[in-house]
C-alpha cells in the first residue's frame, strides 16, 4: 500500500489541474477580450486635422444627400432670417484660401432651401459683381441666424471657376463661441453635404 500512495496521489494532483485548465481554456481571456475591436469614441483634437479632414469628407460622401437642391436661384426672402449680432467683437472675419470649380461655383451661387426639418440649413448667395465678388450667406433654417459667410472671387472672364478668399462667421452664444477652425469646419461639412462641395483646401 505505501508503494501505492505516491502514484496514487500523483494520479489525483494531475487528474485536478487538467481539470482547471480545461475550465481556464473555456473562459476568454485578456488577450482575447483585448482583441476585439473597440467602438471607443476619441477626441477631435487627438487626431490630427489631415486626418481629421479626410475622415469628415469619407463620412460626409456616405450621407444621404438632401433631395432639395435649388431648381432655381435661392434668394434671402425665401425664408425669415437674422442678421449677424449687433455686437461687432463677437463677428469675426479671416482669410480662406479655397479653389472652387465652375460648377462648384454654381452650386454656391443656386444656394439651398430646406423641405424638412432634419435639413437644418438655409443658403443664398449676393452677386457676383462686375469684379466677380459673391457672398454667400449660411443660417440655420429652424432659428434663422447668421451662422456665416463666404467671400468669393469668380473668373467671369474665363472659364466661371473660383475661390474662396475669406470667412465671416458668428462667435456669439448662438454658435458657442465658435473659432475661426471650427468655423471652417462646419461650413465644408455643410457644403459637402447639402451642396454636394467638396473643399479641396483648407
Amino acid at each position: 500500500m505505501l508503494a501505492m500512495d505516491p502514484g496514487h496521489s500523483l494520479l489525483k494532483k494531475s487528474s485536478s489541474l487538467w481539470r482547471r485548465l480545461s475550465r481556464r481554456e473555456g473562459k476568454p481571456n485578456h488577450a482575447s477580450r483585448d482583441a476585439r475591436p473597440t467602438t471607443k469614441l476619441r477626441k477631435r483634437t487627438s487626431i490630427p486635422m489631415e486626418s481629421a479632414d479626410k475622415y469628415m469628407f469619407s463620412r460626409v460622401n456616405g450621407l444621404e444627400h438632401p433631395n432639395s437642391r435649388a431648381d432655381s436661384r435661392v434668394v434671402s426672402s425665401d425664408m425669415v432670417t437674422a442678421p449677424f449680432p449687433t455686437d461687432s467683437s463677437q463677428v469675426h472675419t479671416v482669410t480662406w484660401n479655397v479653389p472652387l470649380s465652375a460648377e462648384q461655383v454654381h452650386s454656391l451661387v443656386m444656394g439651398f432651401c430646406p423641405r424638412q426639418m432634419e435639413e437644418k440649413w438655409f443658403i443664398y448667395s449676393e452677386g457676383p459683381d462686375g469684379s466677380g465678388k459673391l457672398k454667400v450667406h449660411f443660417h440655420r433654417s429652424w432659428t434663422g441666424h447668421k451662422i456665416a459667410e463666404l467671400f468669393i472671387l469668380i473668373n467671369l472672364k474665363g472659364d466661371g471657376t473660383g475661390k474662396i478668399v475669406g470667412i465671416k462667421w458668428n462667435g456669439s452664444d448662438q454658435t458657442n463661441g465658435m473659432d475661426g477652425e471650427e468655423a471652417k469646419y462646419m461650413i465644408s461639412t455643410t457644403c459637402a453635404w447639402v451642396l454636394g462641395v467638396n473643399f479641396d483646401g483648407r
